[in-house]
């Protein structure tokens, strides 16, 4: 008898009660995901899977719930964990206490600056903790063929990766280019995925119905970037999973709530795509969306199924989403589901998290390569080469955005000049991006209307998806020693007034992620946000997400790239 045939005999036996469980859990009221009705039940637990739900009376150990409702722990469908700049490890230190116990995670910030290497740690970094981190191939890097970023992935690369066990799914596919036009080696990438029968995860940023049809045909499976009702219906319509993101910079659950009718309701999951530490501490994770979802008037039920049921089906994730026979043994306690706070978290039947608080620590990090820490190699520049001169100032193009928005404006202009050199300041600040990777000494210069700031300036290693070093100001005094003390940092932030550093956050891992535990970054973010006051800035919304995505071309309308300014819509350069 082989040891899975032992296993199931096991379970067998408690299932059909000749066998005590493992584990019994009583006085629970459970929360039912497929009928969204609530029942009391006792669960019996062996091997860290449920076995029954129903009258079962006896366990080796049994949990008392104490008359709370027992609630499928919470899926995030989709996340990069840069993002919140800890590594893997203190990032489930931080999720787990509220309740969420799966992430499916694309490294693709991360992969942009050490490809395969970059990847296969964080694969390795993720394993052995209580939160089961999905680890995806990345599927575009670089997120278009023109950017200079430190590392590409190939169909081949991609090959290899899925060789690793700890690999899971295809990565957001950002190069919609690439599949519209039937690129051999994305369609290769998708076609390893489907092999594996492994969801692909989507991106589909502003595209038309036509190109949605094209995007399905592919294969891919759901999508983050719908920002209205509209675009939720369709997708829906041509049977894509929407993910609903409530992150740092986009919040767009209150905007496609209205998309969800009790017709259509299981196609829809939820995700943080983005989101800061300091907003995962303060504000929660998925079980915030679940809380947002419910305060803006969703039945609570219905919210919780789309955080587990329809996460879990839309990632193929068979053995998650719900209390039933055969899931996985995991779930949390909630006192009360208006509110959704959770009170206990149980992994595999073992209490991991309770009152908010890790039951105990997790395992030590793993080593990270020399590579990724030593990252940042710019070529040395001057001041003189922020200079941006203009061909018309009377009428150029300027980027417009919005705080907490990733989605910017074109717009056409008169700003400030002298001798056909744009001056800084007032409403209209400079923006650059800076080759970081391969010290080519490209700097891409352009203006740009919406960071309400009156003097000084910011910079970052955080630019999504090449992350070269990126920086707005006033002033280019401000901005050049932004630029060089991130630099000098090896990666990091900083906030910067003339030739005074007011606040700085080293991220020595890749230029992303912090090396320091999440209660060190939590400070650092904190002192960054306080000295933006020193510069005039009186925003609640934190300008480093903002200022992340102004380096994106694959999200319309106008970015900035280290080669120039770039129309995503028109899908090429733009003269200044």
């Amino acid at each position: 008898m082989d040891r899975h045939h032992a296993t199931y005999k096991k379970r067998l036996a408690a299932a059909s009660k000749q066998e005590p469980a493992d584990i019994l859990v009583i006085n629970g009221k459970l929360i039912d995901v497929y009928t969204l009705t609530i029942y009391e039940a006792s669960i019996a637990i062996t091997d860290g899977y449920i076995v029954g739900i129903g009258d079962y009376t006896e366990g080796k150990t049994v949990i008392d719930a104490q008359g709370k409702y027992v609630c499928p722990p919470l899926i995030d469908g989709h996340v990069h964990i840069e993002s919140a700049m800890v590594r893997p490890e203190d990032f489930a230190g931080v999720l787990v206490p509220k309740g969420v116990l799966t992430a499916i995670a694309d490294p693709h910030e991360l992969a942009n600056v050490a490809g395969v290497e970059a990847v296969t740690y964080m694969v390795e970094a993720a394993k052995d903790l209580p939160l089961d981190i999905k680890m995806a191939v990345p599927s575009s890097v670089p997120a278009a063929s023109f950017e200079e970023n430190g590392a590409s992935l190939s169909a081949e690369d991609a090959r290899l990766l899925f060789a690793n066990e700890g690999v899971y799914g295809l990565g957001e596919v950002m190069d919609y280019p690439a599949v519209l036009n039937g690129d051999d080696d994305m369609l290769e990438k998708i076609a390893m995925a489907k092999a594996k029968g492994r969801p692909i995860d989507g991106h589909a940023a502003g595209l038309n119905s036509d190109a949605l049809n094209a995007y399905r045909t592919a294969g891919i499976h759901n999508d983050h970037e719908a920002v209205t009702a509209e675009e939720a219906k369709a997708r829906v319509q041509r049977g894509f999973y929407v993910l609903m993101r409530e992150g740092t910079a986009a919040r767009d659950i209150e905007a496609l709530l209205p998309a969800v009718t009790a017709a259509n309701a299981r196609r829809f999951a939820f995700a943080t795509d983005d989101k800061h530490l300091d907003d995962l501490l303060k504000e929660g994770s998925v079980d915030f969306n679940v809380r947002k979802a419910i305060a803006l008037g969703m039945e609570p039920l219905q919210a919780i199924q789309i955080g587990t049921l329809n996460a879990a089906e839309c990632c193929q994730l068979d053995d998650k989403g719900a209390i039933a026979p055969g899931k996985e043994a995991s779930f949390l306690f909630v006192s009360d589901l208006s509110t959704f706070q959770v009170d206990a978290v149980y992994a595999k039947g073992m209490l991991v998290a309770e009152k908010g608080e890790l039951t105990s620590p997790i395992r030590a990090p793993y080593p990270v390569p020399e590579r990724l820490l030593n990252s940042v190699h710019l070529a040395p520049f001057a001041r003189e080469d922020l200079t941006l001169k203009l061909k018309n100032a009377h009428s150029t193009p300027v980027i417009e955005t919005t705080l907490g928005s990733i989605v910017t404006k074109k717009a056409l202009a008169s700003v400030p000049a002298e001798n056909g050199i744009f001056q800084p300041g007032g409403e209209w600040l400079k923006l650059a991006v800076v080759e970081r990777h391969q010290a080519t000494g490209h700097i891409g210069l352009a203006i740009v209307k919406g960071f309400p700031f009156s003097e000084g300036a910011i910079a970052a290693t955080v630019a999504h998806d090449s992350h070269n070093l990126i920086a707005v100001g006033a002033d280019d005094e401000s901005l050049y020693h932004a630029i060089h003390h991130v630099a000098g940092l090896g990666g990091g932030m900083a906030v910067v007034k003339g030739n005074n550093v007011l606040a700085a956050m080293p991220l020595k891992l890749g230029g992303l992620m912090s090396t320091a535990s999440a209660e060190t970054v939590k400070l650092q973010l904190n002192e960054l946000q306080q000295s933006l006051v020193h510069l005039g800035y009186q925003e609640k919304i934190d300008p480093f997400l903002t200022l992340a995505f102004l380096a994106l071309p694959v999200i319309p309308a106008l970015k900035l790239t280290s080669k120039g300014l770039f129309d995503v819509n028109a899908f090429a350069f733009v003269e200044q």
